[in-house]
């Protein structure tokens, strides 16, 4: 069950047609899409985002832009980003259970989307999409402990997931073209938990 009601009323309806462990796949699919990078430098510029070569009838790019790793990751760090993705899809999917989790993607997928057609200016990064399944993650289970190398400390995940959304709008401050591309990968985020949160400070605030 996710935090935001509307979305229970949909499962009633859609939930067959949920994808288990989606999370798993976009890891194969990342690691896949960098060893062929590797072997075939360019590759994944097939894979990107282009409202003008969709338009062209490149459709495949609607999708496959969520398959491109940071190119400038090293080996290691790309290693442990998908490690953490997997950890945290597997995490949000047996609390929420995976129609949810698609739902969660699907909003966001949508919302980026639409953000590059409309916006031909924004860049266009999956990994604003994936840090929302952090932050959702961090929400969801916020006592949970994380560990960064080589800091031997365990930390709470609430605080490295308000470190790093301070950290993810700071880019726009500098370059405001970058804020409808953020917040467009934060819609999943948002439609999931922004209800309930509304929901419950007008209830604080009539109980008063």
């Amino acid at each position: 069950m996710s935090p935001a009601r509307w979305t229970d009323v949909l499962e009633d309806h859609l939930g067959r047609w949920a994808v288990p462990y989606l999370t798993r796949g976009l890891v194969a699919m990342n690691a896949g899409a960098w060893l062929l990078n590797l072997a075939s430098p360019g590759f994944t510029s097939i894979l990107k985002l282009d409202p003008n070569l969709i338009r062209q009838g490149e459709f495949w790019r609607l999708l496959t832009f969520l398959f491109v790793p940071p190119n400038s990751a090293h080996p290691i760090f790309l290693l442990l980003f998908l490690w953490f993705l997997w950890s945290i899809g597997d995490a949000l999917e047996e609390v929420w259970g995976s129609f949810h989790l698609n739902l969660f993607f699907l909003v966001g997928i949508l919302a980026v989307v639409l953000t590059a057609f409309f916006w031909d200016s924004t860049p266009v990064n999956p990994f604003y999409l994936y840090n929302s399944l952090f932050l959702a993650f961090a929400t969801t289970l916020p006592d949970q402990k994380v560990f960064f190398f080589p800091i031997p400390i365990p930390i709470s995940v609430r605080w490295v997931a308000g470190i790093s959304s301070g950290l993810l709008f700071l880019p726009a401050f500098f370059e405001i073209s970058l804020l409808p591309g953020i917040l467009a990968g934060l819609a999943g985020y948002l439609a999931f938990y922004l209800p309930p949160f509304l929901a419950g400070w007008i209830e604080r605030f009539r109980s008063r």
